[in-house]
């Protein structure tokens, strides 16, 4: 039978709107909620603690309204949060993914010098996670924080010259290293044309097609697919700020999201609820 449920999507702030895209061309038939978390953003500068206890009140939101399936589109709650919500979501048939693990397997399947950057934000790069993965793998793993792309995409200067130099400065030791590179935050996608530009000949790998793919085939797999095929819908939250949400998110659909709904988060009490 087909299930009509809504799939979660959630980010801190703006930047999981780049996972959302691959979802919707991917799943084009299945209605999402995405929750940007805007009145605690950014996740990156956080400590895991503080991560783990925001993501689980996001999820549970989420699950209050009824979705089928959750997808942390956010590189660092996905390195501090993604086991315990697996595993409580494990206990009511509800599959959760991060966007670490598929950036990880792609990177794999491209590197031909067993050597792979990792660009992301400073809680994601402490977490280890995708260098632990990477490790695991018999890969070099070589990261990077990059904090300010973050801003140059939410300003719309990714095609700025700025760009290109704070891309140099940031990446100067990833020149005759690594052949491919990880993307490994949501909003980095936009600064693709610059990074490239310093690190030319060098495959960069975003994750979020690779988990648009992940999520197609395990709803596939435990029957949770939407009999659709194309029509579905997405209703985007917000904690705060709908205005700027509306504005910059722009710039990473190609489109104004709409409806925007602002709401609170009340302390999780359902099945994201910390373990007693």
């Amino acid at each position: 039978m087909p299930d009509p449920r809504p799939i979660g999507v959630f980010d801190s702030g703006i930047g999981g709107l780049t996972v959302l895209s691959a979802l919707v061309e991917e799943l084009p038939g299945e209605d999402i909620l995405y929750l940007g978390d805007t009145a605690r953003v950014p996740y990156g500068t956080r400590s895991p603690e503080t991560v783990l206890r925001y993501a689980r009140r996001v999820s549970d939101h989420l699950w209050q309204r009824g979705i089928k399936a959750l997808i942390i589109a956010c590189n660092t709650a996905s390195a501090h949060a993604l086991e315990p919500l697996r595993s409580a979501g494990q206990q009511a048939g509800v599959p959760v993914f991060g966007v670490i693990e598929p950036g990880v397997e792609a990177a794999k399947a491209v590197t031909s010098n067993q050597h792979v950057g990792v660009l992301g934000t400073e809680a994601t790069i402490r977490g280890q996670r995708y260098q632990s993965m990477l490790q695991a793998a018999g890969i070099r793993a070589q990261a990077i924080a990059c904090p300010l792309f973050v801003a140059l995409a939410e300003e719309g200067w990714a095609a700025d010259p700025v760009a290109i130099d704070v891309a140099s400065r940031y990446l100067g030791s990833l020149k005759g290293g690594p052949d491919t590179v990880i993307l490994g935050c949501t909003h980095y996608p936009l600064l693709r044309e610059a990074i490239a530009e310093v690190l030319p000949g060098v495959s960069l790998v975003d994750s979020a097609h690779a988990t648009a793919k992940v999520v197609s085939t395990v709803l596939q797999e435990q029957n949770l697919e939407n009999a659709r095929t194309e029509g579905g819908n997405t209703h985007f939250l917000v904690t705060d700020n709908v205005e700027r949400f509306e504005r910059v998110g722009s710039q990473f659909l190609g489109r104004t999201p709409a409806p925007v709904e602002l709401i609170d988060l009340d302390a999780p009490a359902g099945l994201f609820a910390e373990e007693a």
